[in-house]
């Protein structure tokens, strides 16, 4: 299941984007749903809330008192995987859309054609960040836990705390922080003390004994830890 924000100002144009996204679904066989907005405020409110986890946001430029690249850097201190798709009716843009890893444009009036190749683009990123998962056992259930929506590990006696990125949840299980380590699917996590592992890809600010994350966590990093901290932060640094 996909899940899709439009937000766009223009009633006209958030329709039929809506209509087009669906009928581009539905020629797919793409199990979706979609949420619209008329103002980034309330996209921005949604997300910060954590209450919907969006995988595909397209996002109209020019919006009122805040435009669409503006909302886009607040987007991205939150979530540094959702595809970021503009909607414009110029190309003016397209450069400050780097700064965001933006997925994708299109530009008014919305074609499906044009539609299909972001979206293609979109899907493919999707389904390349889900195959990276771990499997772990919670509440007698086994389940995996794609490794992108993973804020940090956290060891607490002989359980791990698995803190999520996108929703206001975290997932106890009974386990050591080293097993996690170890797992090659965790090779974007840094080992910053004993009793944390950190998704890099949350890293907003790094310091010499602390990483401080995307929503505002400060993970101490132990002094006995940070000459390597350092070698890894810069190795994944220099890979992205």
């Amino acid at each position: 299941m996909i899940i899709i924000a439009i937000c766009d100002d223009n009633v006209a144009d958030r329709i039929k984007l809506y209509e087009t996204i669906e009928r581009y679904l539905c020629k797919q066989g793409v199990n979706a749903t979609i949420f619209t907005y008329d103002n980034p405020y309330k996209l921005n409110s949604v997300i910060e809330s954590k209450t919907v986890c969006f995988d595909i946001i397209f996002l109209d430029i020019i919006m009122g008192d805040m435009n669409g690249m503006t909302c886009a850097r607040i987007i991205r201190k939150q979530d540094k995987l959702v595809n970021i798709i503009f909607l414009t009716s110029s190309t003016d843009y397209v450069y400050e859309g780097y700064e965001v890893n933006a997925t994708g444009y299109l530009v008014k009036p919305i074609k499906l054609d044009q539609l299909a190749k972001v979206m293609e683009r979109a899907i493919a990123q999707i389904e390349s960040a889900d195959k990276a998962s771990i499997c772990i056992t919670y509440r007698g259930v086994t389940q995996k836990i794609p490794t992108k929506d993973i804020l940090y590990l956290e060891s607490e006696n002989n359980k791990v705390n698995i803190v999520l990125a996108k929703i206001a949840e975290k997932i106890t299980v009974y386990a050591k922080l080293d097993e996690f380590e170890q797992m090659q699917q965790l090779n974007t996590f840094i080992r910053s003390h004993k009793s944390y592992l950190v998704n890099f890809l949350y890293i907003e600010k790094y310091e010499n004994d602390k990483f401080v994350l995307t929503d505002g966590t400060v993970i101490p990093i132990s002094r006995t830890n940070r000459d390597k901290v350092k070698e890894a932060f810069y190795a994944l640094l220099n890979s992205q």
